[in-house]
């Protein structure tokens, strides 16, 4: 949640604070050339210059000073959201009863925020589609001290993912970085099963270990992912995912993650069909479509309809 502050900061520095600093070195070149009046004592240009002084200050003040007392005053209040969202997430983990909770919740913030989105979905089938963002980070554990993937092969998957969303929805993918975590998984091993019994497993202690995790690697993101809007997606890796025949899986909305094995191969976008999958995308019989069943290798595609319900998903917001 607290990335916000520093978006905002971002935003205030290109929109406001530069026209500013260019209309007051505007200002100071006219001073410096303009003509001195002999007969007041150039009083013109002492006037020019004390104008100056006067809009320098106040702008300073305004823009400035203003910007980082809303930034404080912004990271202070989202860090005690993000601590209420921590231990909310932390009763979440809780085996059975944290994850039944846990799905429901999801569900409950997927229909509210479609619902709200509506109006931008129906939009986005015509074709009007104005930039939209979506945040997510790669979780890679360890294994007995040894992450289980480099983080070249993870940066292949990101970089992929980043630029297939960019071009084809106009989204900007927003990654939050790679963490490393050394807590252990249980049983030792990350096996994930990609259907009903792997559903279930996530009310169990394997879920519990996806959720701890997540609250420890993306604590900035602790309150979105209550309250559904803009939370981020977790991309884990995993040692092996059951049917043998996929590397990825995804619940949709009952997860905020989705998990590919560490053995990637040429796939390039199987982070970026999973994610497809977590804002509602089946999957799709034709060819070079991300959706297919057998990932694309090479520059996928995606209908007008998968765009407007991939820009209509929770996780896909503007602010």
């Amino acid at each position: 949640m607290g990335r916000v502050c520093s978006e905002v900061q971002e935003w205030v520095e290109e929109q406001i604070e530069q026209p500013v600093e260019e209309f007051v070195g505007q200002w100071q070149e006219v001073c410096e050339e303009q003509d001195c009046n002999w007969w007041c004592l150039c009083c013109n240009k002492w006037f020019c210059w004390l104008a100056w002084v006067v809009v320098r200050v106040v702008t300073w003040v305004l823009v400035t000073v203003g910007k980082w007392v809303t930034r404080v005053v912004c990271e202070v209040v989202n860090v005690i959201l993000d601590i209420i969202g921590f231990i909310f997430t932390l009763i979440l983990s809780i085996p059975i009863i944290g994850g039944i909770i846990r799905t429901i919740l999801n569900w409950v913030t997927e229909i509210i925020w479609r619902l709200v989105g509506l109006i931008d979905f129906l939009a986005s089938l015509v074709g009007i589609r104005p930039r939209k963002k979506m945040y997510f980070g790669v979780v890679v554990p360890s294994i007995g001290g040894t992450p289980i993937a480099p983080d070249s092969e993870v940066m292949r998957q990101v970089n992929a993912t980043i630029s297939f969303y960019d071009t084809t929805c106009n989204i900007n993918m927003i990654f939050t970085g790679i963490c490393h975590t050394d807590i252990e998984p249980p049983g030792g091993s990350l096996n994930v099963a990609c259907d009903a019994e792997g559903f279930f497993n996530d009310w169990l202690v394997a879920g519990s270990y996806f959720e701890f995790s997540s609250a420890l690697c993306k604590f900035r993101d602790s309150f979105r992912r209550i309250i559904g809007l803009g939370a981020e997606l977790i991309v884990f890796v995993v040692q092996e995912i059951t049917p043998t025949t996929t590397n990825g899986c995804s619940f949709g909305s009952t997860h905020n993650y989705v998990v590919i094995e560490a053995r990637r191969g040429d796939q390039d976008f199987v982070t970026a069909h999973e994610i497809g999958h977590s804002c509602w995308l089946p999957h799709d019989g034709t060819p070079g479509n991300l959706m297919n069943a057998a990932t694309p290798a090479t520059a996928p595609t995606l209908t007008n309809v998968q765009i407007s319900l991939v820009r209509w998903s929770k996780h896909c917001v503007y602010i």
